[in-house]
């Protein structure tokens, strides 16, 4: 589905199972196209791949062409499908430092998929990110922003297109004022400056790795956090938002038989 177009170059919106685009497992993920060249934001659960592979197609974008499979982070719904991306691709992966470790060896222990007994498959990070490196796709270029708080490796990516600021969010930052999942563990002094970080850029257009994406203003919506985070704890919502992935394997049985048989097709291609 495309959501932004400018010549020679356009952003696709390819998977999200909160929307219905993919299973309802993954995250938001995000094509970016340039002069012939395209990248993954964020690479989903790894279940049932292929129906963001067969949007892709529909869209008219060769998967050869697809160079680069890169995370805001390194959880599950987010990543546990690159290993998968990079076969069909051969794109190289690239994550924050901090999660590389995630990626390549312990490979999400502590999510619902691994506690049923459903494994999930390493994949080599060819490119570990750091604040401030440069991405690029054809003739854009994709800043990296370190914006621990949601989790350590969080990264947002920034964007000059069509001459607009886009803002890939991640879990760091959803439409008004929304929050990713956080926890007794959650260091919120981190969390806070990392979203001053983000208010300060003032951006157009946030594409965010759960909720709905916002098309333009969106710096209120991310000034609307700050506010949050800056004020009071209880301020801050902490009401689970019923279209994550955890949510949907808590309520749904179901949804296990579906990574079951990904799995087992992954293993006996």
């Amino acid at each position: 589905m495309k959501i932004m177009s400018a010549p020679n170059a356009a952003i696709y919106m390819v998977g999200g199972g909160g929307v219905g685009l993919s299973h309802p497992c993954d995250s938001h993920v995000y094509l970016i196209e340039s002069s012939g060249e395209a990248a993954l934001i964020d690479v989903g659960s790894g279940i049932e791949p292929e129906l963001m592979k067969e949007r892709i197609l529909a869209d008219g974008i060769a998967l050869a062409s697809i160079k680069k499979l890169i995370l805001t982070h390194s959880h599950w719904d987010h990543g546990r499908g690159a290993a998968w991306w990079k076969r069909e691709t051969g794109a190289a992966l690239a994550v924050h430092r901090l999660g590389v470790d995630t990626l390549e060896k312990t490979k999400w222990p502590t999510s619902h998929v691994e506690k049923h007994g459903i494994p999930s498959e390493a994949a080599q990070v060819e490119y570990p990110l750091d604040d401030g490196d440069v991405i690029r796709v054809g003739a854009l270029e994709l800043e990296v922003i370190h914006t621990p708080g949601h989790s350590n490796d969080s990264i947002s990516l920034v964007t000059r297109f069509d001459g607009r600021t886009v803002l890939f969010g991640g879990d760091t930052c959803f439409a008004e004022g929304g929050h990713g999942t956080v926890n007794a563990e959650t260091d919120f002094r981190a969390y806070r400056d990392s979203v001053r970080r983000l208010d300060r850029l003032k951006v157009d257009v946030l594409l965010p790795g759960h909720k709905h994406f916002v098309m333009s203003r969106a710096f209120a919506h991310v000034a609307l956090l700050e506010r949050k985070l800056s004020g009071n704890w209880t301020d801050v919502v902490a009401t689970r938002v019923p279209f994550f992935p955890t949510w949907w394997l808590e309520h749904d049985a179901s949804l296990y038989d579906d990574a079951r048989q990904s799995s087992t097709e992954q293993q006996n291609p």
